[in-house]
């Protein structure tokens, strides 16, 4: 994205990065001098801001605070009125302990973590469970619960990722799936212990690797150090230019379920492939497909590939979906609500909502 030095200044003057202690810098400072920095783009926030300044009143009597912190924010803001934090990154989905202290909280992702098990597959859904387990504890005894009603996630945007131009129509595309991401991550027992994560990816890197090997298509699956490095690797650079030519993008889960791979597959036109995500109301209408196993994988890959109409309606989808849902004018909508709706009695919490008031999950679908 391209934002002039003046257009910055003049939409994000109350707009802060909390860079560690007691020092925080305008967003309008960080987006010149390190755009990538608290591990998401801040050109997208940028915009997300100069959005939510069209609709929000007063918009210039809220603090917006960016973060990766859930348990402390500098003592300067303990007495400022209307702070809207920003959490970002925070994939153990903690309650920030200072939620109660200030007017909202936005999490990317969320404040709830959900169980996704696989079909079948009892190493995977054990990890899945005792991972559960582990963030319930992380959330005790400061980070149990939403006791004030503030706390709504959104989505991820997309990290280090130029601006499209066009996008390519899905048939014109030359490589077919990919998927340029880490497996390896803290080792745990020298390896022995395996997350879920690094579960889910080295079934799906070992499935499209035995699917390719009698077939014509076009595979590109780059493998990088986990994510707090991966920036720094060679194939991070090439990463937004295969993804703008691949027609499938796979997007296995992280730590949490939901990553930026979904949100960055969908802004480039491409049919993404992801396990279950998260009930958050952005997920509620996503046109990703979902696996429950990622031995179902061939089969899909094959009948999309095979069938042009199919993927081009798909690609449709995804652009249409990130437009009305995922892309900064349409979550600064969603901020708007949810920061006006504070001024009047609080709905219940999800967690008290009867479940046919909740955010459904993405149903699978068949291809």
């Amino acid at each position: 994205m391209a934002y002039s030095c003046q257009q910055i200044r003049k939409v994000l003057p109350n707009c802060l990065i909390c860079m560690g202690g007691e020092d925080t810098e305008e967003i309008s400072v960080v987006a010149q001098r390190s755009p990538f920095a608290l591990e998401c783009n801040i050109d997208y926030f940028a915009e997300l801001m100069e959005q939510l300044q069209k609709r929000l009143p007063h918009f210039d009597d809220y603090t917006f605070v960016f973060t990766r912190s859930v348990t402390e924010l500098p003592s300067k803001f303990e007495q400022t009125a209307k702070v809207v934090v920003f959490v970002m990154g925070d994939e153990w989905a903690r309650v920030p302990s200072y939620a109660s202290r200030v007017h909202a909280v936005f999490k990317a992702p969320g404040q709830h973590m959900k169980i996704a098990t696989h079909k079948g597959w009892a190493r995977f859904n054990l990890m899945t469970c005792v991972q559960y387990c582990r963030q319930q504890m992380k959330r005790f005894p400061h980070h149990h619960r939403d006791v004030s009603g503030n706390i709504f996630a959104i989505p991820y945007g997309y990290y280090r990722l130029p601006r499209r131009a066009e996008v390519t129509p899905i048939n014109d595309r030359s490589i077919d799936t990919s998927f340029t991401g880490s497996i390896d991550h803290k080792k745990v027992l020298g390896g022995l212990v395996k997350t879920a994560k690094v579960l889910s990816r080295e079934r799906m890197v070992e499935v499209v690797n035995q699917w390719k090997t009698d077939k014509p298509y076009s595979v590109d699956v780059k493998l990088s150090s986990y994510f707090p490095k991966a920036k720094d690797q060679p194939e991070h650079d090439d990463y937004p230019t295969i993804l703008m030519d691949t027609k499938i993008c796979l997007s296995p889960r992280g730590t949490h379920l939901e990553t930026y791979r979904l949100c960055e597959g969908m802004y480039y036109g491409c049919v993404v492939i992801s396990e279950e995500q998260p009930n958050h109301w952005f997920a509620k209408n996503s046109p990703a497909i979902i696996v429950k196993d990622w031995n179902q994988l061939p089969h899909i890959l094959d009948e999309l590939l095979e069938n042009p109409e199919q993927l081009a309606e798909l690609q449709q989808a995804s652009l249409s979906y990130w437009e009305s849902t995922l892309a900064p004018k349409a979550v600064a909508t969603h901020l708007h609500n949810c920061l006006t709706g504070l001024s009047t009695p609080l709905a219940a919490n999800d967690d008290e909502k009867p479940d046919d008031e909740k955010p459904q999950a993405p149903q699978e679908i068949a291809v």
